[in-house]
């Protein structure tokens, strides 16, 4: 009887230490402050009893249904947008930001985040981060100028080229003209090579023209090597678009 009690105990402390070897061997392999989700821990032979299991030992936090965090740990937040599933970019004014272009950014900006089709943000993310969701098809082709995000391949980011006229597209809804005005001079490194195929690409007229004011205004270098012939900018009247937010006249 009690030999028996006692195998069973070491099977147990043994079933014990192969859960926690497993559990380190997942640790090392995540970033701190990445969140799981429960289909990465499946890949990694976790299955979800066993990390019912870590939750109850208190090795893993529960972020929400699906979300799983090492305990003592805080969501970072591109981290947290990595393992967010979903076809979605950085963009606008945050990509701009993110690439060192800034000029008064607010206490806590937004994180701006495209896509053409549903993107479901979890609770958890909503409540620890301020994001915005800007649902729109801006370009002819929905992949051009976003580039993977140096050493977070999943996690995909408007070149500046892109993020420039997806930040014009929200003025003045979203953005002040004058501030978008000040982001433009800033911008003196952008490319032809893919300003040039973006600008026709862009469905957006107003983002276009008000593109090539500011940068004109700002005397950008890249205009000079801009074919303008081929990117649609509407008729020749003035573009006025009149919102409670302003008026703008380009």
């Amino acid at each position: 009887m009690l030999l028996d009690f006692a195998l069973q105990k070491a099977q147990i402390y043994s079933m014990t230490l192969d859960r926690y070897g497993l559990l380190k061997q997942v640790l090392t392999r995540a970033q701190p402050g990445q969140p799981l989700t429960a289909a990465w821990l499946t890949e990694q032979g976790v299955s979800a009893q066993l990390a019912y299991h870590y939750v109850q030992a208190g090795w893993l936090t529960r972020l929400g249904h699906g979300w799983f965090l090492r305990t003592g740990d805080e969501p970072e937040l591109r981290l947290s947008l990595a393992a967010l599933p979903g076809t979605f970019h950085v963009g606008g004014k945050t990509a701009l930001a993110w690439h060192g272009y800034q000029h008064n950014l607010a206490h806590r900006p937004d994180t701006e985040l495209f896509t053409e089709s549903p993107l479901r943000l979890p609770d958890w993310m909503q409540a620890r981060f301020s994001l915005t969701v800007r649902r729109r098809h801006l370009f002819d082709d929905p992949n051009l100028g976003i580039a993977p995000w140096h050493d977070l391949p999943v996690l995909c980011v408007a070149e500046p080229e892109r993020a420039v006229l997806e930040m014009l597209w929200g003025v003045p809804q979203h953005q002040s003209e004058e501030d978008a005005a000040h982001l433009v001079e800033s911008l003196f490194g952008l490319r032809a090579p893919l300003m040039q195929p973006l600008l026709e690409s862009c469905r957006s007229v107003k983002a276009v023209r008000l593109f090539l004011a500011l940068a004109g205004r700002a005397t950008l270098p890249v205009l000079d090597e801009l074919d303008l012939t081929h990117v649609h900018t509407g008729s020749a009247t003035p573009y006025v678009r009149r919102h409670a937010s302003g008026t703008i006249r380009i």
